[in-house]
């Protein structure tokens, strides 16, 4: 009869902590970024842009959109949470979706006409989050242009979060009529600060931009 002596195979060490999410059993950031990726970022086909002429909290915010994963009224209260209308806080008229909110509310449907004329182009068909996020793609402007273009559009959803929120939670209610103006300003100010390649005077930003060049 075969007899194996295992105690010769077993070392004595004292107990210690182990990293399971490492093959090495070891500690790493890598390793714990991806654990967190994996369990808590959710898979999507939705493919993510950067600009980095504008600020990455205006990027980010469009990322969410794209995701419907801001805290419009009627998503907060699909969730749970008690809000004490649904309805949207500029028009009033229907519920405050994500799309209602960007290219649906009356009040502010005209944005987006506005920015068409400004730089002589033509608006997509249908207008959806979408085809505005991926509106400088099909415009006929060279590269530079087209990115210039499209930090206008990221400024212009992040113009619209904050003014519905100036709405909510400001102590002054902003006017209607200035927020093309602000689009423009902002647009102006974040991209001849980060763009130096970028030939930006005020007066052709406001009256021919797509004759900007590099």
């Amino acid at each position: 009869m075969l007899t194996v002596d295992f105690n010769s195979y077993l070392q004595t060490v004292p107990d210690r902590l182990g990293w399971s999410l490492d093959i090495s059993d070891i500690f790493s950031v890598s390793s714990t970024r991806s654990f967190l990726d994996n369990g808590l970022i959710t898979s999507t086909d939705i493919t993510t842009r950067w600009n980095n002429w504008v600020p990455i909290k205006l990027n980010i915010l469009t990322w969410r959109v794209k995701l419907q994963s801001i805290p419009t009224r009627e998503t907060l209260s699909s969730t749970g949470i008690l809000v004490e209308t649904i309805m949207c806080p500029i028009c009033s008229c229907l519920v405050e979706t994500v799309h209602h909110l960007f290219v649906g509310c009356s009040d502010l449907m005209d944005i987006w006409t506005r920015i068409a004329i400004w730089w002589g182009l033509n608006l997509p068909d249908p207008i959806t989050i979408h085809s505005l996020l991926s509106w400088s793609d099909i415009v006929t402007l060279r590269a530079s242009q087209r990115k210039i273009f499209d930090a206008v559009v990221i400024t212009t959803f992040w113009c619209i979060w904050n003014f519905r929120n100036a709405i909510i939670f400001g102590t002054v209610i902003p006017k209607k009529a200035l927020f093309f103006d602000d689009v423009v300003h902002k647009a102006f100010f974040w991209i001849s600060n980060r763009c130096k390649k970028a030939k930006l005077g005020w007066s052709t930003w406001l009256h021919n931009p797509s004759f900007i060049t590099m």
